[in-house]
């Protein structure tokens, strides 16, 4: 057997008692005679680490607490051996086991009663997290009547075995507290009356205790008792530590005097609610947004008497910017929002977006709501979520989002909060105060942000280089990024270098990659999204003049109806991979940047689509 061995139950089963006076009982339910004192207290010490090597000097430090003596390795050697003697003759062989760095006593977990306090605690808490109140009532309270009294109260151990012994009763306190959320949350209010007075005389400073106690008055409509709890708990914690009590604790009088105090649901804790700072870390000022954060900081910073909760929507394109727009227009405006600003990734560009549910759910613990607390209902949870939001003045940015639908679930109702959403897609189904539709930049624009990334002396040297790199990364944000950051790692190479592999437009999108930023990885993940039609629908588009892209063009390629055709374009429009353009002679028209049609050649090589090349040439 390892270190963690312990032994199984037998005829030879023992039974140890450590939460309260030491007593053991063999097999047959007798009584050990075990009385010498040093005896009594290496017994304990073994027990306090059942199923673990004690090393010697804390069990040497553990018998003697104070000065030991100097025979006291031989003393524990003859006291091991005599106690070894003990259990052998009561039937228990081989329990007692030396080790090079100490000694172990083996025990299953029904023989002694700390380990099953503990095996009842732990499935208690599992039930109470899981809301099953009835479960975690009875597990909870059978672990509580394995204790008589505080642990060994009549042996005299050291200072380290004191501190083990303090911890198992802080152990204990927690489990009451426990218990005593699982019979709140099944309807117990005056029941549990006299066990509450009889705790916070035992704990007087433990103002979730005194919180307990005056919801509990509250809650069965004992006001008057509850407002002198108060002022008992407010003297207590004053005379006694000379600060003020917490946030919770004070806010309880005035939540008895207007009625809204509440016995809080377990999991969800009576303190100061939770201000999370969600907000990404930004780099240098973008370039060229400053229309669109001028509109955003405007919507955001309004006041809004209706108490509706104003939704802005940033779509467009992968890579064109839309996160680092939403985050910018939010840092500057995080003073207005006082509880604090969240940011949820709904992975709507990959294969998994997010369930609503899942993003309900890490909004809720980011206000610190524990996971137990949340409803898994969900309607029961999206209550819990509008209910939380109408409280609290926050700014809430959903970003990548899949579709319409996983959004909806998401919104607030009437509050002080703001959301805004970043998507690829138009998100034609959300009603939203805001829409921005955002373009690739100009070329002073991506000018500007390259020499942001790089240096205007750079910039200011090879200004024709910069120029055909920006043009060449088709003013999209996220490739001069990159472009950026390629250059950034080489100081000393001249810009042209890059200028000159970037024409290469069968190797533009390999250029475009360095460590983890990608474009091509960002185009593969709206890409492999898509219905096989439209992806077909779009490797078509290889074949195509990219200024000019009409409908029936699209359509012979494809041998679909025109009408067939346009709708395609238009997913692909809502999908950030194609921009529309005004109509020429009232025929729709469409543009493919020069990197998104480089993509369209690979991809259409991917879906090896020998009708479209035959059709198309």
């Amino acid at each position: 057997m390892g270190p963690t061995e312990t032994r199984q139950s037998g005829v030879d089963a023992m039974r140890y008692y450590i939460l309260g006076p030491l007593e053991v009982m063999d097999s047959q339910g007798r009584p050990l005679p075990i009385k010498a004192r040093r005896l009594r207290a290496l017994l304990a010490i073994l027990l306090l680490r059942t199923n673990q090597v004690v090393p010697l000097d804390q069990i040497i430090d553990g018998i003697w607490p104070g000065k030991p003596p100097r025979s006291a390795v031989e003393n524990v050697r003859t006291y091991v051996s005599q106690l070894r003697a003990i259990l052998t003759s009561s039937g228990a062989q081989h329990r007692l086991r030396g080790h090079p760095a100490g000694y172990r006593l083996l025990a299953d977990h029904e023989e002694l009663d700390l380990l099953r306090f503990s095996t009842l605690a732990d499935a208690g808490r599992q039930a109470l997290r899981s809301s099953s109140y009835n479960d975690a009532r009875s597990l909870l309270g059978e672990a509580l009547q394995m204790w008589r009294s505080m642990p060994l109260p009549e042996i005299e151990l050291g200072a380290g075995m004191r501190a083990r012994v303090s911890a198992l009763e802080e152990e204990r306190w927690q489990v009451q507290r426990d218990w005593i959320d699982a019979r709140l949350a099944l309807g117990e209010r005056a029941e549990l009356l006299p066990l509450l007075e009889e705790l916070v005389g035992d704990r007087p400073l433990d103002e979730s205790l005194w919180y307990s106690l005056i919801t509990v008055l509250h809650a069965v409509g004992r006001t008057g008792d509850a407002l002198a709890a108060y002022q008992r708990a407010l003297h207590t914690v004053q005379n006694e530590l000379g600060v003020q009590p917490g946030l919770a604790l004070r806010s309880a009088q005035a939540g008895i005097l207007d009625g809204s105090l509440r016995i809080p649901r377990p999991g969800l804790e009576a303190g100061a609610p939770v201000t999370p700072h969600q907000l990404l870390p930004v780099g240098p000022a973008i370039a060229g947004r400053s229309s669109e954060l001028e509109q955003l900081t405007a919507l955001i910073s309004a006041e809004r008497p209706s108490g509706r909760v104003p939704i802005a929507v940033l779509s467009g394109p992968p890579g064109i910017g839309k996160t680092a727009t939403a985050t910018s227009a939010a840092m500057a405006t995080r003073d207005v929002y006082e509880d604090g600003e969240i940011h949820i990734d709904l992975a709507g560009s990959t294969k998994t977006p997010k369930r609503p549910g899942d993003a309900i759910g890490e909004i809720l613990q980011a206000f610190g709501i524990t996971p137990e607390a949340i409803p898994q209902s969900a309607d029961r949870r999206r209550a819990l979520y509008r209910s939380v939001l109408a409280e609290r003045r926050a700014l809430i940015i959903l970003d990548d989002a899949a579709s319409s639908p996983q959004v909806a679930d998401l919104l607030p109702g009437a509050g002080p909060s703001c959301v805004l959403i970043t998507s690829r897609d138009w998100l034609a189904g959300i009603n939203a105060d805001l829409r921005l539709d955002l373009r690739p930049l100009n070329e002073d624009e991506s000018l500007q942000m390259l020499a942001q990334l790089i240096g205007d002396d750079r910039i200011d040297a090879e200004r024709a280089a910069a120029r055909d790199i920006v043009v060449r990364c088709a003013m999209l944000p996220a490739a001069i990024r990159v472009a950026g950051a390629r250059l950034s790692a080489r100081p000393a190479h001249t810009m042209r270098f890059l200028a000159d592999r970037l024409k290469d437009t069968d190797r533009v999108l390999d250029e475009l990659s360095v460590g983890e930023m990608s474009i091509r990885r960002l185009l593969d993940s709206g890409f492999e999204r898509m219905d096989p039609l439209t992806r077909r629908c779009f490797g078509a588009l290889a074949f195509l003049p990219p200024e000019r892209i009409v409908p029936a063009a699209v359509a012979d390629a494809m041998l679909q109806p025109t009408q067939v055709a346009d709708r395609l374009l238009e997913r692909l429009v809502h999908n950030g991979l194609l921009r529309s353009r005004h109509s020429v002679d009232g025929v729709l028209t469409y543009e493919l940047p020069p990197i998104l049609h480089a993509y369209a050649r690979i991809c259409l090589a991917a879906e090896a689509d020998d009708d479209i090349r035959r059709n198309a040439g």
